[in-house]
């Protein structure tokens, strides 16, 4: 599904003509008219930058929405389509082909595509998962030590994955220590109700339908306990950024300025992403107190140190560990703050 804002740019032509008039008849009727020349133009604006997004239906991807919904892309003479994807692999090989622009994507994501040698970088930092990302078991597992032999669903490859991986690895363990049983994040969430497994993988809003519909369900490690670890960014094609500076700078600004409408305008903000992610708002209530959002000035402060000298490096070694990645990528060369206003 596509999902367009188109920003029409006119030009407009203001004339002035200042002529006198006098009831007295003139002395010198030859006299060179001196109006000529004061009419006034305005140079047309410049046509907006056409950016093309991959995104995904994950409220860590709202303020995009609320970007389009409230003409702050437009604002900031850019004309954005948000191309929808359904799986990480599928949006990957879109930038990698140049039919994309820019794509928002998990961290450790954006380190598997810098070893992919996709030509992109990391220029915005989104949203961090506290609660929204969670292993959740039938009520008959104690702890995460308890999973050792046990079947556990989650989607291989994704921040399931990820996150599996970095609470076995806190209690000793490791994915080889559990009976994986691959599927899909909702269809995880699905067999835990069910009585298929006993415990599955999962994110919003699937934590809160299972732990609402199957009896027991309950929540046994949440994305939180590693501050980032479940992060998402904003990465853009060295091609696009080498020839529109300008664009990526005012994309970031129609970011920022959509967290600044949703943080003074909580409920309409939250019923935007919600239908942009095909959703009733009421369904995602923990879904949104389980995600930071990261604004311009949090990019400013964190992105070049916090987030690249700790929480990306974390990602990496989770993600190695976890057989994603392979660990060839520096996480400072796959970030570009000189984009940030």
């Amino acid at each position: 599904m596509h999902k367009i804002v188109r920003a029409l740019a006119g030009a407009t032509l203001f004339t002035l003509a200042l002529a006198g008039c006098s009831s007295e008849p003139s002395d010198s009727p030859n006299t060179p008219d001196n109006t000529a020349g004061n009419a006034t133009e305005t140079s047309p604006p410049p046509p907006p930058t056409k950016v093309s997004m991959a995104i995904q239906p994950w409220i860590g991807y709202g303020a995009w929405y609320i970007a389009q919904d409230k003409g702050f892309f437009a604002d900031n003479n850019l004309e954005v389509s948000l191309i929808d994807f359904e799986a990480d692999a599928d949006m990957l090989a879109a930038l990698a082909a140049g039919q994309v622009d820019s794509l928002n994507v998990a961290s450790h994501g954006a380190l598997l595509m810098a070893e992919q040698g996709v030509a992109a970088k990391i220029v915005l930092l989104l949203d961090a998962s506290t609660s929204a990302d969670a292993i959740l078991t039938n009520g008959t597992i104690p702890g995460i030590a308890g999973l050792a032999g046990q079947q556990v669903a989650y989607e291989e490859g994704a921040t399931s994955d990820l996150l599996l991986n970095y609470a076995l690895s806190e209690v000793g363990l490791t994915i080889e220590d559990i009976t994986k049983v691959p599927m899909g994040a909702a269809d995880a969430g699905a067999a835990l109700i069910a009585g298929q497994v006993p415990a599955a993988v999962t994110y919003e809003p699937y934590i809160t339908e299972a732990v609402a519909q199957g009896s027991g369900v309950v929540v046994l490690f949440e994305a939180g306990a590693r501050e980032g670890l479940i992060s998402d960014v904003l990465m853009v094609s060295d091609a696009f950024a080498a020839t529109n500076p300008e664009a990526v700078t005012a994309l970031i600004k129609a970011w920022g300025q959509a967290i600044d409408f949703y943080n003074a305008n909580v409920e309409e903000g939250r019923a935007i992403i919600a239908k942009g992610v095909g959703a009733d708002p009421a369904e995602l209530v923990t879904a949104f107190d389980g995600v930071i959002f990261f604004d311009v000035a949090d990019n400013n402060s964190i992105l070049i140190s916090q987030y690249q000298n700790v929480t990306l490096p974390v990602v990496k070694e989770v993600a190695v560990t976890a057989g994603l990645l392979s660990g060839t990528v520096e996480p400072a060369d796959v970030l570009d703050a000189s984009f940030l206003p």
